[in-house]
C-alpha cells in the first residue's frame, strides 16, 4: 500500500500570518485580536473571517494522488488537537474545497516533528505501507524528515519521498 502525506499550514492552504491575520480579524470583528498567541488558535482559521486560499500546485499533487487505486492519503497537522474548535475549522475548509481524506491528525501535544515521526512511524507499521510520500514546507523540519527516511526506509524496506512544496522539490530515500 501506498500513503501519502499532506501538511496543513502553508502546504494544503496559505493560512494567514499574525501581522496580517490580526488586522484583518480587527477590520472583519471590529475588535482587537483577543489572544496572545496566533497559531494555537481555531479562529486564526475561520473561513467565514478569513480568505484561506489552496496551494494550487499542492492541490494537483493531492488531485493525483487522491485518484491512486490502493493509496491513502493523509494529513498531519502541528494545529493542536485539544484546541476546541480547530478540527471543525479544519474540516470546514476541507468540504468547501472539497478535499476528502482518509484520515486527519492534528497534534496531540508537544513538538511537531516529534509529533510528525512518531505518527508517520505508527502509521507505516499499521499500514504495511511499502510506499510513503509526505508533502511539508518547513526548512527547520525537512532535514530531520529526511534524516528519518533515510533510516527508516534502510530499516523497513519502505520507498520514502520527501517533498518540499515550497521549493516544488523532492528527495526519494529507498533500501
Amino acid at each position: 500500500m501506498k500513503l501519502v502525506c499532506f501538511d496543513f499550514d502553508d502546504t494544503l492552504f496559505h493560512t494567514p500570518k499574525a501581522d496580517i491575520g490580526k488586522s484583518i480579524w480587527e477590520e472583519k470583528t471590529g475588535t482587537m485580536w483577543p489572544y496572545n498567541g496566533w497559531w494555537g488558535k481555531s479562529e486564526t482559521i475561520d473561513s467565514n473571517i478569513f480568505h484561506i486560499p489552496m496551494n494550487q500546485w499542492v492541490l494537483r499533487k493531492y488531485q493525483e494522488h487522491r485518484s491512486e487505486d490502493g493509496t491513502k492519503v493523509i494529513v498531519a497537522t502541528g494545529r493542536l488537537a485539544k484546541v476546541n474548535g480547530m478540527l471543525d475549522n479544519i474540516n470546514k475548509l476541507f468540504e468547501e474545497n472539497n478535499l476528502e481524506f482518509d484520515e486527519v491528525h492534528l497534534n496531540w501535544g508537544g513538538d511537531t516533528l516529534r509529533f510528525k515521526l512518531k505518527l508517520f512511524e505508527q502509521k507505516l507499521k499499521e499500514h504495511k505501507v511499502k510506499e510513503f510520500i509526505m508533502f511539508d514546507d518547513r526548512h527547520e523540519h525537512l532535514p530531520h524528515f529526511e534524516d528519518w527516511a533515510t533510516e527508516f526506509s534502510k530499516e523497513n524496506g519502505v520507498k520514502i519521498t520527501v517533498v518540499d512544496v515550497i521549493n516544488k522539490t523532492e528527495k526519494t530515500f529507498e533500501r
